[in-house]
């Protein structure tokens, strides 16, 4: 695995949040592009929220609705500048023209990253909401999530790096490419704590590839179709 210059940070990129569930709760995001200026997208990949429940996001542009995982525009990052960005946890229940508060815990992941160079240009965030429940009791609140998009391997075609990104939940151990006839070209220790890394593929000859994780079982719990340029 090589090490790149990550240009793009957000403060806090953790966060746990306590609060209200008749309430909008969010948190504030600063996202310092410390490189050069950069079309960024994101990508929302765990929503784990109670039924009753939405969670949102804001980027430079605008506040997108709750079943949006990715954006609909790009928004630009200038270099050397920093800016706000939101994730928001609505468990508000508004029916009936009345709110009807849902209690529970809720977990959001988004990926930041650049359009056009997101091995050097990215970032992940990891926030929890824990709305009118004690910190003992998330465990054993019941969460029916929408897992939407729970694991990204981008960008697809590749041709210097690749991204890895999975849910913490998913308890992966290690990460294989494996080529068009079924053989293991590279197998990599997933240690991050970040839920995020970065391969170096350019030993890889061009061609089409498939990415598998692999869990703490040994069992494939993900895999994705690649494609390799030179």
């Amino acid at each position: 695995m090589s090490l790149y210059a990550q240009y793009i940070t957000l403060d806090p990129a953790y966060a746990e949040l306590d609060g209200d569930p008749s309430e909008l709760v969010e948190v504030h995001i600063t996202l310092q592009n410390t490189g050069e200026t950069q079309a960024m997208n994101w990508i929302r990949m765990v929503n784990d929220i109670p039924d009753f429940w939405s969670s949102s996001v804001c980027d430079y542009n605008l506040c997108y609705g709750p079943n949006t995982d990715e954006p609909t525009d790009y928004f630009e990052s200038v270099g050397g500048t920093s800016g706000t960005v939101y994730v928001r946890f609505d468990a508000r229940n508004y029916y009936d023209g009345e709110y009807h508060p849902v209690p529970g815990c809720g977990t959001v992941e988004i990926m930041y990253y650049s359009v056009l160079d997101s091995a050097n240009y990215n970032a992940l965030g990891v926030f929890h909401a824990r709305l009118g429940v004690a910190e003992e009791d998330c465990e054993t609140v019941l969460i029916s999530p929408s897992l939407d998009n729970s694991f990204s391997v981008y960008p697809n075609p590749a041709i210097n790096s690749l991204n890895v990104v999975a849910s913490f939940s998913a308890h992966i151990s290690k990460v294989e490419i494996v080529n068009i006839v079924g053989m293991s070209v590279q197998e990599i220790t997933w240690n991050t704590s970040s839920g995020k890394m970065t391969f170096d593929i350019t030993e890889l000859p061009q061609g089409i590839y498939f990415v598998r994780l692999i869990n703490d079982k040994n069992a494939a719990v993900y895999t994705e179709k690649i494609s390799v340029t030179q």
